[in-house]
């Protein structure tokens, strides 16, 4: 019973919604078949964006909870929608075109031929070897002081004191300047590595675009797309409860 009620309320979805009726297998001949094959291909939602798309569906679901067809729980109208995802993001064809584009030219500056060894890659290996330097360098003279400064306290205790102990204190007070002065170069290090390496004003502003073309997107979805198809989904369980009421 609630198979043939899920048909039927596809069958008044295609009915009611031109953009759904693309997805009908056609029953009137080639002649249909030729104007489909006719008309642009409908956006791939890509499997990144995909998380967007079900998240703009859960806050349109959230917000229309109360005027939910009592037929229709919520998580069977996100399976509804979810299945015409496709379809209704042709709906904000134009905006997911523009977000995609400026996504791919923020992860891409230079162009998708640009080659991948440039200056900005050249100087990593550089960078790296700092970073390494600075948290390496001071572990080991670290360990290296305390190690010769707690053997020459433990020599120094003896009676008689050999005198080793003084060189070994010595040593071990030399290793802790050695891990200071290591710990500061390697800050001062770091410090011009991540001032070399930080974002110009153009990425932060390709940046602020993709948040930009995001919002518009997902604005454009919801207006035009989930919202029109969740308020179809109810106008057709309405008609469908009128026309099977006694």
């Amino acid at each position: 019973m609630a198979e043939s009620f899920m048909q039927q309320l596809l069958a008044s979805l295609a009915r009611r919604t031109p953009v759904l009726d693309e997805s009908v297998p056609s029953r009137t001949g080639s002649s249909d078949t030729t104007e489909r094959l006719r008309r642009p291909a409908k956006p791939h939602l890509l499997a990144e964006d995909r998380h967007d798309f079900e998240r703009t569906l859960d806050e349109v679901l959230a917000t229309e909870a109360p005027g939910r067809p009592a037929r229709l729980n919520a998580e069977q109208m996100r399976t509804m929608a979810l299945a015409a995802s496709e379809l209704i993001v042709a709906t904000a064809a134009s905006e997911y075109a523009h977000y995609v584009e400026v996504r791919e030219q923020a992860r891409n500056p230079r162009g998708p031929e640009a080659p991948l060894t440039d200056s900005a890659t050249a100087e990593q290996p550089g960078a790296s070897l700092t970073a390494v330097l600075a948290v390496l360098a001071p572990v080991l003279f670290g360990t290296a002081a305390v190690i010769f400064l707690l053997i020459g306290y433990v020599l120094g205790m003896a009676n008689p004191k050999p005198s080793v102990a003084s060189t070994l204190l010595t040593t071990g007070w030399s290793f802790s300047a050695a891990t200071a002065a290591s710990l500061l170069i390697g800050m001062i290090g770091l410090l011009l590595a991540a001032l070399r390496n930080r974002p110009s004003y153009d990425e932060w502003a390709r940046n602020e675009e993709v948040a930009t073309a995001r919002d518009a997107w997902r604005q454009a979805l919801r207006r035009r797309g989930i919202e029109p198809f969740l308020r179809e989904v109810r106008n057709a369980v309405s008609s469908l409860d009128r026309d099977q009421a006694p």
